[in-house]
C-alpha cells in the first residue's frame, strides 16, 4: 500500500513538471513571435518619408487645355485678342453679352460715349498696360509678366473680402484663401489669389496684420508694415497637366515682401490653375500658427475646404497640400478657399 502511494505521488510530480515545462516554452514562443512582428518596429512619421516636390496629380483625361486658348504673344503691337472682355457699366448674364466690331486701339479716334450711355468696348492690351503701368506695376521683360513693387499706392487701403466682391465686377475672377492666425500681439492673414483678372492671368500672396484690440472691422486688415514682411515666392502652372510636366508658366522668387504678385497675359481656369507657394516664418512659432491656419481654411459658406499636411493618413486623394521644413512652409493649391464668384466663369 505504501509503495503505491509513492508511485502515485511520483507520478503526480512528474505530471506536474512536464506541464510547467510546457507552459514556460510555450510563454517564450509567443514573446519571441511578438518580438518579431513588424507591426511593433517603431518607423518615421509618413511625412519624414516624402518630399512634396515629387508630388504628382492625378492625370484627368477629360481636363480641357488652357494653352489652346491662350492666343495672346509677348509683342506690344498686338491690340486685341480672339477672346475678349467687355467692359459695361454692370455686370451682364452672357446671354445679354455684345461685343463691338469695331476693334480699334485708344489711339484711334473713338466716338465721345453719350451721357448715361452704356459703352460696350473690347479690353485691348494697350488698355491693360496703360492701366498697369498707372498703376505702378513693374515689369519683367524676360518673364513678360507684371508685378508689383514694395510700395505700391495699395499698400495704403489694407484689405476685406468686400475687395474680393467688388473684384467680380471688373473682370477679375479667382480663386483665394484666408490663413488666419495669432501671433505676437497682433491678428494674421496671409491670403492668396489665383485666375483670371481681365486679360491677365496669375497669382497673388498678401499679409496683412492688425492689432488685437484694433477698431477695424473683424474682416478687415492693415497691410504688413516694414516690420512685418515675409519671405515668400511662388511658380505658376496653368493646368495640372502643366504641373505633372513642371512647365511653368512664370515665378516670383521667393523675397521679403508683403504682396507678391505675378501677372501674365493670356487665360486661366481658377480651378483648374496651380500655385505652388513658399512662406518662410519668422520662427517655430509662427510656424506652428502657419500651419494651424492652413488646416482651418474656409470654404464660400463657412465650411473646411482646407489644405492637409503630405504624408499624413488623411492627406491621400487630396489636392491641395502643405509640406514643413523647419520655417519654411510650401503648398501645392488647386481648390482650396472659395471663388470670388459664382458658378461658371463671366
Amino acid at each position: 500500500m505504501k509503495n503505491n502511494l509513492m508511485r502515485i505521488t511520483s507520478l503526480f510530480i512528474a505530471l506536474t513538471v512536464f506541464l510547467c515545462c510546457l507552459t514556460a516554452c510555450g510563454k517564450k514562443e509567443s514573446k519571441e513571435e511578438i518580438t518579431k512582428n513588424p507591426v511593433e518596429i517603431e518607423t518615421p512619421p509618413p511625412e519624414d518619408l516624402v518630399n512634396l516636390d515629387d508630388y504628382m496629380f492625378t492625370d484627368d483625361p477629360n481636363e480641357e487645355s488652357d494653352v489652346s486658348d491662350d492666343t495672346l504673344t509677348a509683342s506690344e503691337d498686338e491690340s486685341t485678342t480672339n477672346r475678349s472682355h467687355t467692359v459695361t457699366n454692370t455686370r451682364q448674364d452672357s446671354s445679354n453679352k455684345t461685343t463691338d466690331s469695331d476693334d480699334r486701339s485708344p489711339s484711334d479716334n473713338q466716338p465721345t460715349a453719350e451721357p448715361n450711355v452704356t459703352v460696350n468696348r473690347k479690353v485691348t492690351r494697350e488698355d491693360l498696360i496703360s492701366l498697369l503701368n498707372a498703376a505702378g506695376y513693374v515689369y519683367d521683360a524676360e518673364q513678360d509678366i507684371y508685378y508689383t513693387h514694395m510700395n505700391p499706392w495699395q499698400r495704403h487701403f489694407g484689405f476685406g473680402s468686400q475687395y474680393d466682391t467688388a473684384a467680380g465686377y471688373l473682370n477679375m475672377e479667382y480663386m483665394t484663401f484666408k490663413c488666419d492666425f495669432t501671433y505676437g500681439d497682433k491678428y494674421w492673414r496671409i491670403q492668396c489669389w489665383k485666375g483670371q483678372y481681365a486679360l491677365l492671368c496669375g497669382a497673388e500672396m498678401g499679409v496683412y496684420t492688425k492689432d488685437i484690440d484694433s477698431d477695424l472691422s473683424e474682416d478687415f486688415y492693415a497691410c504688413a508694415n516694414d516690420d512685418n514682411l515675409l519671405e515668400m515666392g511662388f511658380d505658376f502652372y496653368k493646368t495640372t497637366k502643366d504641373y505633372n510636366e513642371r512647365n511653368r508658366l512664370f515665378y516670383r522668387p521667393i523675397e521679403y515682401h508683403w504682396w507678391q504678385t505675378g501677372f501674365k497675359f493670356g487665360y486661366c481656369n481658377p480651378k483648374k490653375c496651380v500655385a505652388v507657394m513658399t512662406i518662410r516664418a519668422k520662427d517655430s512659432e509662427m510656424a506652428d500658427e502657419i500651419e494651424k491656419g492652413l488646416l482651418n481654411v474656409k470654404g464660400k459658406n463657412g465650411g473646411l475646404n482646407p489644405f492637409y499636411k503630405y504624408g499624413s493618413s488623411d492627406s491621400y486623394g487630396k489636392s491641395n497640400l502643405y509640406q514643413r521644413k523647419g520655417n519654411e512652409i510650401k503648398i501645392i493649391w488647386l481648390d482650396a478657399g472659395y471663388t470670388n464668384y459664382s458658378g461658371e466663369m463671366f
